[in-house]
């Protein structure tokens, strides 16, 4: 009797020591999952449509996904006639955060940065001409994505109303 009590709680021991020891298995949830509904980093792989960036995007990437998000829940309201308040679509300083690629912060990058923040600010002081603004404010990102920093353009364009 002795013999066995002492052999169980040897491997009870063991186990216990086994368990703690034991490496977590590599989990797939630890990559970031971007959705395009909120822009949000998740790590919930049920999401409807997902984006999967293995490296983790950057901060200016991931501003830059809402603001496209943005600007489609926009272009939805100028379709139906509705006006946009700017309370609701802030603009956001995606020029003040790490981008993907460093070596685009040139002074190129901020001038064509102040010209779409100057656009997007006239398209809420022009409640009239929404969509002329709108496609103007488009404009100076695709404008930026063609001659300057490398972008998602076939995106982009999908944004202007015809």
């Amino acid at each position: 009797m002795k013999k066995s009590t002492i052999i169980i709680l040897c491997l009870l021991f063991g186990a216990l020591i086994y368990a703690c020891n034991k490496q977590p298995a590599k989990d797939n949830t630890s990559n970031n999952v971007v959705s395009k509904q909120g822009d949000s980093v998740e790590t919930n792989c049920a999401t409807e449509e997902t984006i999967m960036d293995p490296n983790g995007a950057k901060p200016m990437a991931l501003m830059m996904r809402q603001m496209v998000l943005n600007a489609q829940l926009m272009r939805e309201k100028i379709i139906r006639n509705e006006k946009l308040d700017s309370l609701k679509y802030p603009f956001i300083r995606f020029y003040l955060v790490e981008p993907t690629d460093p070596k685009v912060l040139e002074p190129q990058f901020y001038e064509n940065a102040r010209l779409f923040q100057e656009a997007y600010f006239e398209l809420f002081n022009h409640p009239a001409e929404q969509t002329k603004f709108y496609n103007l404010a488009i404009g100076k990102c695709i404008s930026c994505h063609e001659n300057y920093c490398s972008g998602p353009l076939k995106r982009i364009r999908k944004l202007l109303i015809q």
